[in-house]
Parts: structure tokens; sequence; C-alpha cells
């Protein structure tokens, strides 16, 4: 089955998907994740940062698995492309139904960097997503400029509302981009994304 260019509105994205051959479902079993690896720990640099969302551990959780892709990401500065599903074979567009987070879908997102002046493209795995401990790990791509992974875990706090913990841990082959770009653009790209969720969660029932 082809891919629908037109359902995508973003021209780096597009550019992604026919550079690496995802211009049919099929192309998708060729991507491969490349996770944080224990054995070389020493390797990667961290980065952590932690938000708070006054609403209890059980609703906050829910909004982060249920919420529609183009809502969660969807900033100044990140923007949602597509997601791939691998269990289903299926790709969900911007503006179709969701059915909520699962192991094993992909997402492409836009990234809008220095006012505009560059736009490039992502990709991550959603490697696991854990009920019990109420955690989410992301993989990066092969192909992408990074590798590592990225965990989102949520803690009830003493007076009701959630903690949410975001770790990344992450690598490139420039040290340059590793300690002076990736930190600061990481932060405004996930800073959009909670806040998005968190800005969910608090409305009202």
């Amino acid at each position: 089955m082809d891919v629908d260019f037109e359902k995508i509105e973003q021209k780096k994205v597009r550019k992604f998907m026919m550079d690496y051959g995802l211009n049919k479902l099929s192309g998708f079993a060729n991507m491969r994740p490349i996770c944080y690896d224990p054995a070389a720990a020493a390797t990667y640099k961290k980065h952590f940062q932690s938000f708070l969302i006054k609403q209890s551990v059980d609703k906050v959780w829910n909004t982060y698995t249920t919420i529609h892709p183009k809502e969660a990401w969807n900033g100044d500065m990140v923007s949602f492309g597509l997601q791939y599903s691998l269990k289903k074979n299926s790709i969900n567009y911007l503006n179709e139904p969701y059915a909520g987070m699962e192991k094993g879908q992909i997402i492409i997102l836009n990234l809008r960097i220095f006012g505009g002046l560059l736009n490039i493209a992502v990709a991550h795995e959603i490697a696991e997503v854990n009920d019990q401990e109420r955690l989410i790990k992301l993989c990066y791509m092969e192909g992408g400029a990074s590798e590592g992974s990225q965990w989102i875990t949520l803690h009830a706090t003493p007076e009701g509302f959630t903690e949410v913990k975001h770790l990344t841990l992450y690598k490139s082959k420039s040290n340059f981009r590793d300690t002076k770009l990736y930190p600061r653009l990481h932060t405004k790209a996930i800073t959009e994304f909670h806040v998005n969720v968190k800005r969910k969660a608090e409305q009202p029932a």
C-alpha cells in the first residue's frame, strides 16, 4: 500500500520518507531503533527535566496514553507528521482517529529550528508502554543524528498531583551538537509536548 503524501503537511517529513524508502507501508519494516546501550553507558550524555501536573496520576497517565499525537506534538517548534503502527501495519495521519499509544508505533515529527530557518524530520519508536510502572520508553531511529532512549515516568506526589520525569540518554557523532545544541533544542521540544499534555489533563471533566 502506498503512503498518501497529500495527508502529510511538512515538506521535510515528506522528503525524509522518500529518502528512506517510506513511500510504501512495507518500507517501515526496514526502520531500526537505536536504543540506549547500557554496555556503552559512558559514551552517552544525559538530559533530565520534570514537570508537575495538578491531577491524579491515573488521570495523567490516561492522558499521556490517549492524547492524539497532533495535539501532543503541536507547538512553535514541534509538529506531528504521521505515525506508523508495526502491530497493525497501518498509518495514522494528522486528522485521523487515534486509538491510543502502544509499543511498536513509529512517530515522525517535524522540528522547526532557529525561527524556521531550519526544519528537520525526526523519528522515534515507542519501545515500551508499561501501565503498571506508568512508564513510556522511546528510542531514536537509525538514520537520524541521535542514538539513545527517552523515558517518561509518572509519580504520585503527597498532594495528590503527578510529577512527570523525562530522562534522555543520547549521543551523536558531534560533541558540539551533544553539548551545545541538543540540550537547548531538546528542552524546548519536550517542554512543548509536556505542556500540551498538562493542559489537556488539567481541563475540567
